[in-house]
Parts: C-alpha cells; structure tokens; sequence
C-alpha cells in the first residue's frame, strides 16, 4: 500500500517505483502537479473536480493537444495522482505491452505515436495496449493532434454524458482544501489523496 505511514518516530513514505520514475524521481526533474496547473489558471475548479472525479472513479484517459512542449505530459502525469488507492502502475513499452497482466494497474504509455523516440506505441504494441483494457486496467498516454478542433471545457462539462455531480463535489473539496496544504509533488498529492478519509 502506498502512502505516508509513521513508525514510531519517523515518517515512512510507501511510494510506486514507476509512478516515481514517470514523475522524474531521483532526478532533477520536478513535474507540475495537478495543484499547479489549477494555481495558473489552466484549469478552473469546474474542469479540475470532474477531471479528478473520472480518474479517481477509475476511467482510462488520453491526453491529446498540440505539438511538443504544449504541456500533454504535464497533465497526464498530474492526473496519476488520482487513480484508485491500491492499483499499482506499469509502463507500457514497446514490445512488452503484451507482458502485462493481472492484477490491474494503471498502465501508462509516454506517447501512442509513429515517430521514432523508443518508448512510443505504434502497430501491434498499440493494439495489445488498447487490448489491456479489455482486462480491466486503466490505461493512460498522450497523443499528438496535428489539427485540434476547438472544443471548450464548458462545452464537455455541459454536453458531456459522464457526470457524477456528488463526486465532482467531493473532489471539488479535497482540491479547494488542496490547495490550502503543502502537498506540491505529485507523488505528495498522491499521498494527500489516498489519505483522506
């Protein structure tokens, strides 16, 4: 189980060895968290709740945008924050895709895409990624959209079919009383996450 735990004294952090190697552990890297990205407004509480309320329910997600650098990695990792107490994560590299097996994780590919950088899915290994869901995990990646059709947040909230107004609240709260705290790291907020009652 994975979690900030006190043994006596001292204060023993339980973390997932892939959730920390995706979010630059051990080296100079420090990624946005989810808080972060709320604190500079490119997500309002509206989007954030219902985002969160998704991951936390245990529903796979892409993120798909622009070119390079326009932050699909940022909000990918910043919403592993959130996936089911519990579930384990595994990264989903090319020619072992098809290895991964029970129980379920939370299975993370860097990119679904034809270019060339070594841990991309593309053909088979694309496929057996998208067979895993069939097993019951939760998959997540980026996807590079060349030409984004505009499509605003206020419009998926209201249109969207995937509404749990009662979970939206209550991550609506944790997020608000987030944002009050310290936990700043995604692996922190993680934690915070998982240690709610």
């Amino acid at each position: 189980l994975y979690g900030t735990y006190a043994i006596g004294t001292e204060i023993l952090r339980m973390t997932d060895p892939v959730l920390d190697e995706l979010c630059g552990a051990g080296r100079d890297e420090v990624p946005l968290a989810f808080l972060d990205l709320i604190e500079r407004d490119t997500r309002d509480l509206e989007l954030a709740s219902w985002l969160v309320a998704c991951v936390a329910a245990g529903d796979s997600w892409i993120t798909g945008s622009g070119p390079g650098g326009i932050g699909k990695t940022t909000i990918m990792r910043a919403l592993l924050s959130f996936v089911p107490a519990g579930t384990a994560f595994a990264e989903a590299l090319p020619g072992k895709v098809a290895n991964i097996g029970p129980p379920r994780k939370c299975v993370v590919s860097h990119e679904l895409s034809d270019h060339t950088p070594p841990t991309y899915l593309w053909n088979q290994d694309l496929r057996d990624f998208f067979a895993l869901s069939g097993a019951g995990h939760i998959l997540v990646g980026n996807g590079r959209a060349d030409h984004v059709l505009v499509y605003t947040a206020a419009d998926g909230l209201r249109q969207g079919p995937h509404r749990n107004r009662a979970a939206e609240a209550d991550q609506r709260r944790f997020l608000e009383a987030a944002l009050r705290g310290s936990a700043r790291s995604v692996q922190d907020l993680r934690a915070a996450f998982l240690e709610r009652p």
